[in-house]
């Protein structure tokens, strides 16, 4: 069971990585022509979005690999699935169906990593 929790920690590392650089270092522009933001709204919710999720791949593999505060691996993955039950709910909102299987895996992935390592710490 190790094991596999570490390939979807991995996986949920990765499936963050590059969502988080967009929402960091885009312009302003970008986020508008994708439909992320209105023209006249702030970019710092998407901006502080982007940090949380550069945290959680950090937090989502080094506490639990190091020893150090291992708790904060199953904090990330539940992190994690609040980002992704947010990201379901938004886009169920705009209509955009496409994305809902991939939003329900990962959350599910994160759910899994969450209960899992909470487990075993306890």
């Amino acid at each position: 069971m190790n094991t596999a929790l570490w390939i979807i920690q991995s996986l949920l590392a990765l499936a963050f990585v590059m969502p988080g650089y967009g929402k960091l270092f885009s312009t302003r522009a970008q986020h508008i022509a994708d439909g992320h933001i209105k023209p006249d709204a702030s970019l710092l919710p998407i901006r502080i979005l982007g940090v949380l999720e550069w945290l959680g791949c950090i937090g989502i593999i080094v506490p639990w690999f190091t020893g150090i505060a291992p708790v904060l691996t199953p904090i990330a993955a539940t992190g994690f699935a609040l980002i992704m039950a947010a990201g379901l709910v938004n886009h169920i909102m705009k209509k955009e169906y496409k994305m809902i299987p991939l939003l329900g895996t990962i959350l599910a992935l994160a759910v899994i990593v969450a209960y899992f390592r909470f487990r075993q710490l306890g």
